[in-house]
């Protein structure tokens, strides 16, 4: 049975709204953390097009003490994942769900705010 062209085109816009919804999550995000962590957070942007002035975030890296997240948005759609790290050597890196990231990224950052209070409370005010 052939599907109906209307459901095809249904699905196929949500699935491009969400995309959109994504990248503009994700420079939320990196705007959030490089102004609350800005010497722990590196973001890496991707142009739109060849000729294209403007980008979006495709990976964002927040580096602790003893811990590194990361999320990245490719075709497939959003990646996540943590890594255990000691004396700047990463010994394992797990991919975790993106729910579990936040809150594992939400309490990284509350344990970086013994120093500053501002890191954790711009975090919290996005999330």
């Amino acid at each position: 049975m052939i599907p109906d062209i209307d459901s095809f085109d249904l699905d196929a816009a949500i699935l491009r709204r969400s995309e959109q919804d994504l990248r503009a999550f994700l420079g939320a995000l990196a705007a959030r953390l490089t102004q609350a962590l800005p010497n722990r957070v590196s973001v890496e942007r991707k142009r739109d097009g060849l000729f294209s002035s403007t980008s979006h975030v495709v990976r964002i890296e927040l580096t602790t003490d003893d811990m590194g997240f990361v999320i990245a948005l490719d075709r497939s759609g959003v990646q996540t994942s943590r890594a255990k790290v000691v004396r700047g050597v990463t010994l394992s890196t797990t991919a975790v769900p993106a729910g579990q990231w936040l809150e594992d990224v939400r309490g990284a950052v509350a344990r970086l705010s013994g120093a500053s209070d501002d890191a954790a409370s711009a975090l919290n005010n996005f999330l």
